[in-house]
């Protein structure tokens, strides 16, 4: 064996040892990939296994190994069940979860043409973050503890919406009529399983002048890499969403016990 072929054999078992000896597994839902390529990016880096969700759609792209992706079919409280089932079993260890809403990318795809299209909109845009929820929270309980983390990414007009009170189609207006509903969903389930032991719950706002998701990746993981530390160091914070430009320290306020 050449000196090169020793390398290159060197370097993947070191590639290989680090894929199955991380100690934090995250499952990453809510946007499905390639659109959590950001944030899947960014849990890697920070020393995660990741699984993602992927649309029920045959010809959706598949993540690049280590990182796996299973399907996940909103509207199904089934699917939510089975995607946590599998991301569980697939991850060395489940640790976190990151559960994101995009405003924006939602009134892009969300278009109300009639009752079905509005039972299928409060499926996938209200209902299913409850049912995904729910399942992790009880994996969560079976496995001693976890992270749960809510993404909001919210719409640039929405304050505009809110202080002119100009005039919307009915699909925007049902979108952020349930960015509105994952706002308060995520504080109640904080706020109601503040007591749970061994969940932790952390809340991040993105800046609507973010450029793009690799700003808000980043800003999310440095969030949950200051609730370790806050939570190692004993410290119990007051319950608030997180916007860039919080404090790392006791003035940056955390979900946690």
């Amino acid at each position: 064996m050449t000196r090169r072929q020793s390398t290159r054999v060197l370097e993947k078992r070191e590639k290989l040892c680090y894929t199955f000896t991380m100690d934090k597994g995250i499952i990453i839902a809510g946007k499905d990939f390639p659109e959590t390529r950001a944030f899947v990016k960014a849990a890697s880096a920070n020393g995660f296994s990741v699984i993602t969700s992927l649309a029920d759609d045959e010809s959706a792209q598949i993540p690049a190994e280590p990182v796996k992706g299973f399907v996940w079919q909103k509207a199904s409280p089934v699917s939510a069940r089975s995607f946590v089932f599998e991301a569980q079993t697939a991850l060395p260890k489940l640790t976190h979860a990151l559960l994101i809403f995009d405003t924006l990318s939602y009134i892009n795809k969300i278009h109300l043409r009639d009752s079905q299209s509005l039972s299928s909109g409060i499926d996938d845009l209200i209902a299913s973050y409850m049912h995904i929820t729910r399942e992790i929270l009880g994996r969560f309980a079976i496995l001693g503890g976890g992270t749960l983390c809510f993404v909001f990414k919210p719409y640039s007009e929405n304050a505009k919406f809110g202080a002119r009170k100009e005039a919307v189609s009915p699909s925007q207006a049902f979108v952020l009529a349930a960015a509105s509903a994952f706002k308060t969903f995520a504080e109640q389930t904080a706020l109601s399983n503040v007591s749970s032991s061994g969940i932790d719950f952390v809340l991040c706002e993105e800046d609507p002048a973010a450029e793009n998701d690799g700003e808000t990746a980043d800003f999310v993981f440095s969030a949950l890499s200051a609730a370790e530390t806050s939570k190692s160091g004993g410290k119990k914070q007051a319950t608030r969403w997180l916007r860039p430009g919080s404090k790392f320290s006791v003035g940056w306020h955390l979900f946690n016990r």
